[in-house]
């Protein structure tokens, strides 16, 4: 039995030593990531022509739960305030009627597995899956012309399957090379499952600080990283009755606008251990926002289901 309970001891202790070396290894090259960011002034030129005239957004799941959860509540100043985390697809919509969609949230199926360890470990509410972006579309599924992902982790990507069945033809899947190039092992099952999916093509944009969109006017993206490898930032600029106006997607860089506006970071275990994350350069790229929102910038963050009510776009 000694022998027996050594041998466990050493067993459980190689597993520690080699779960502790992947861990160190995938934080090590997520924190080498830092590509050029644009400047604030190219990000906000107006810009002429056929830009998108509609934007709103899909919520594909809703969740309230505690906001020591998305921001560390030792420098949080309301840790107790209320938070609905959201799984949000943004829609552009072209004069011709075209759509582009930003990421593609959750089915139901999903969005029920995803909310069971936050309701669970976090002391979530219930999640309420509100159905897939295909379902939400309803016929004007057929009117998508293309998709981009902030980021590939599962809650963002496993929409596709649904929108896949509602669509004839492939549609452009437009990404940065590094998101085409840079993985870790919390991407790989959404990028597996893009690979997969039969009606997406990838297409590679055009590398520099402030990628623009071909074939979708006033629609860039930046290369952010951070969050994962290949985390990317798009940029709107949506033509209205006020002007042109510019729109910034975060995707996961914070999961709630106050991280932005009160340079608040996400939990340290969060950052450490659920999603290796880049601290220095989530800092850089919170700084990198406020400076655009000072300027004139409308941001939307995917889980901040209040930032997005309050933002004045529409529900779908």
């Amino acid at each position: 039995m000694r022998r027996l309970a050594i041998g466990l001891g050493l067993g459980v202790a190689v597993l520690l030593a080699a779960a502790t070396a992947a861990l160190v290894s995938v934080h090590t090259a997520i924190r080498a990531l830092a590509p050029d960011l644009p400047q604030s002034t190219d990000v906000l030129r107006a810009e002429a022509g056929d830009l998108p005239v509609g934007l709103s957004w899909i919520n594909t799941a809703s969740q309230p739960m505690p906001r020591a959860g998305v921001l560390e509540p030792e420098v949080d100043p309301h840790p107790d305030a209320p938070y609905v985390m959201s799984h949000a697809s943004f829609v552009l919509e072209w004069a011709d009627g075209r759509l582009f969609l930003i990421d593609l949230g959750m089915d139901r199926e999903a969005a029920t597995a995803f909310g069971r360890p936050l309701e669970w470990v976090m002391g979530g509410a219930p999640i309420e899956p509100l159905g897939s972006v295909a379902e939400q579309l309803g016929a004007a599924t057929r009117r998508v012309a293309g998709v981009g992902f902030t980021h590939l982790h599962t809650d963002h990507t496993n929409g596709i399957d649904a929108l896949c069945r509602a669509l004839a033809a492939p549609l452009p899947w437009m990404q940065t090379r590094l998101q085409a190039a840079e993985t870790n092992f919390t991407t790989r099952p959404g990028r597996d499952q893009l690979g997969a999916a039969p009606c997406v093509a990838p297409r590679l944009l055009d590398p520099g600080t402030l990628q623009a969109v071909p074939g979708f006017p006033g629609l860039s993206v930046i290369e952010a990283a951070g969050h994962t490898p290949g985390s990317q930032i798009f940029v709107a600029q949506l033509r209205g009755e006020e002007g042109v106006v510019t729109w910034v997607f975060t995707g996961d860089i914070v999961n709630h606008i106050e991280g932005v506006r009160r340079d608040l970071p996400k939990p340290r275990l969060y950052s450490l251990l659920v999603v290796p994350e880049s601290p220095a350069r989530l800092a850089e790229l919170r700084a990198f926002l406020a400076g655009l929102e000072s300027k004139g910038a409308r941001l939307l963050v995917s889980h901040d289901q209040r930032q997005l009510e309050a933002s004045g776009i529409s529900p779908w």
